[in-house]
């Protein structure tokens, strides 16, 4: 049976398969807009290499100051946290600080690979400054601070990756979180 290429493709001699074609394009453009194929996308995405990736931060500097009566006048521990691993980032978005403060090191033995800790112990009047080059070629998926008051609270703040800078100042019963802005002084 000799048959040309036109008599293959022709809809009208196979009607049943232009029907089953035409069922999934239907199919997967009612998907479109559905969880199932969004994950269906994330996975061709991460196969072929463009699934979002850690980045570095883009700060110039962080600079950690206590105020005169900062913790009510006591030392402060304070984390400068930087996330690598995503199921970690979910867990810290909503941990307050005392929980962080007393489940860090096991988180460490746990995940040694998810997290980079730079830890302080800041009493009243101290300022430190970290510029770009002590944070070198770490990459993560987002940024927090924890600060371990004796008053009660949450503690926490998420410092964004891209921006320049940040200066935390921390207060007698909290901490305020304020960016550099681009050209200011720093």
């Amino acid at each position: 049976m000799n048959r040309s290429l036109a008599d293959i493709h022709n809809p009208h001699r196979h009607p049943e398969r232009y029907s089953r074609v035409l069922l999934i394009v239907f199919v997967l453009v009612a998907l479109s807009g559905c969880s199932a194929m969004d994950s269906v996308v994330a996975g061709s995405r991460a196969l072929i290499g463009l699934d979002p990736k850690p980045v570095q931060p883009d700060w110039r500097s962080v600079a950690i100051s206590a105020a005169d009566d900062a913790n009510a006048n006591s030392a402060l521990a304070v984390d400068l946290v930087l996330v690598k691993d995503k199921a970690v980032l979910d867990a810290l978005l909503t941990m307050p600080a005392s929980k962080w403060f007393t489940s860090r090191r096991d988180l460490q033995r746990t995940f040694p690979e998810a997290f980079t800790v730079y830890q302080y112990e800041m009493v009243p009047t101290q300022a430190v400054r970290l510029d770009e080059k002590h944070f070198g070629k770490e990459r993560a998926w987002a940024a927090f601070v924890f600060a371990n008051y004796a008053a009660p609270g949450e503690h926490r703040a998420r410092l964004l990756l891209n921006n320049t800078g940040y200066s935390v100042q921390l207060n007698a019963q909290s901490f305020a979180v304020s960016e550099f802005k681009t050209g200011a002084a720093q």
